[in-house]
């Protein structure tokens, strides 16, 4: 009976001990994990803001095949949630404040009595986006006893911030990728008046010429309050494989006829009958684009237009919407 006594103060004593040792734990937390993606700032910060996109790379789902999201009406920007229910319970998120392509704070509720701070902060780093993802809070009596026998919150929950950053940047890039490409046939083209600049350069330079010649025309217009009368387009006056060279022009459709004062010059493109092909996705595509295209002329027994010039027009471009998907760029190529 003494033994039993023992034992049972021994081990109420164990408890008390584990217990205090528990209590005076530090419960505050604060754990992230970054990544370089690369991918546009805005198009990063969209994919986070919607809680739907989380089905596509969220690291959970790996690891727990019975969760089932749960979506209200509202599902991206502040006030936006969503709810699930898995092996290990239910849980939910809400968005409390964002700063759009900087910062989304938001609060998770895994029914423990705690709801931690979930953050992401996106940075600019040259032609990529810095994602930072973490949680911060403080953990219950309950939940700090917890953790302690998985070996600690940052153990369990690092790794699994690393490997969710690593499927968002497996998805943005696979969506990124999406591209299709249109023959539209044969199209009257209207024509009209533009401001232009040429140039000669590199084939591999033209996209960076553009990048430079397209702003000139652009401060151009607003500083003689020029209004533009279509999408800007990119006039083709000579393609040399051989040599590996290009001259072109980058032009900004104008309602009428206009007596410029500097190098930015005025043109007028006739009307015309032209073969259309629409790529739709990043212009890095434009050289396929521009391949079918050329193919389909040849295969419908259609020829090309002695001394036409072929052109794009860019449709949806970066200045419309970040994500090179979405681009739409329009190529017309004279015929007879």
């Amino acid at each position: 009976m003494k033994l039993i006594k023992y034992i049972f103060f021994l081990v109420l004593i164990f408890i008390i001990g584990i217990s205090f040792y528990i209590a005076t734990l530090d419960g505050n937390y604060d754990i992230s994990k970054s990544r370089i993606i690369k991918a546009p700032i805005e198009v990063v910060f969209n994919e986070v803001n919607d809680f739907k996109s989380w089905e596509k790379w969220g690291p959970w789902y790996e690891l727990d095949s019975t969760i089932i999201a749960s979506f209200p009406e509202k599902t991206s920007g502040i006030g936006a949630s969503y709810t699930w229910t898995g092996t290990d319970g239910i849980g939910s998120m809400e968005t409390l404040s964002l700063i759009p392509n900087k910062e989304i704070i938001q609060q998770i509720d895994f029914g423990t009595g705690t709801k931690p701070e979930v953050y992401w902060k996106f940075n600019t780093i040259d032609d990529t986006t810095e994602v930072i993802w973490g949680m911060r809070g403080k953990s219950e009596f309950t939940e700090k006893a917890y953790w302690l026998t998985q070996g600690g919150i940052e153990k369990n929950m690092e790794p699994m911030y690393e490997r969710g950053l690593e499927l968002l940047e497996q998805h943005l890039l696979k969506e990124l990728e999406k591209h299709t490409i249109e023959t539209k046939g044969i199209v009257d083209y209207g024509g009209g008046y533009y401001l232009y600049l040429t140039t000669s350069c590199k084939v591999q330079e033209q996209n960076k010429k553009m990048g430079e010649m397209f702003p000139i025309i652009k401060d151009y217009m607003t500083e003689n309050n020029i209004e533009t009368n279509g999408k800007p387009f990119t006039l083709t006056h000579k393609w040399d494989e051989i040599n590996n060279t290009t001259m072109f022009s980058t032009c900004i459709p104008v309602k009428e006829r206009i007596v410029t004062t500097r190098n930015v010059l005025t043109g007028f493109l006739a009307p015309q009958k032209t073969f259309k092909t629409t790529l739709t996705g990043d212009s890095k595509f434009s050289v396929k684009a521009w391949e079918v295209a050329f193919k389909t002329i040849k295969e419908k027994g259609l020829t090309e237009k002695n001394g036409g010039e072929p052109f794009e027009v860019y449709t949806i471009n970066s200045n419309d919407i970040s994500n090179p998907s979405k681009w739409v760029t329009e190529i017309y190529i004279p015929i007879n």
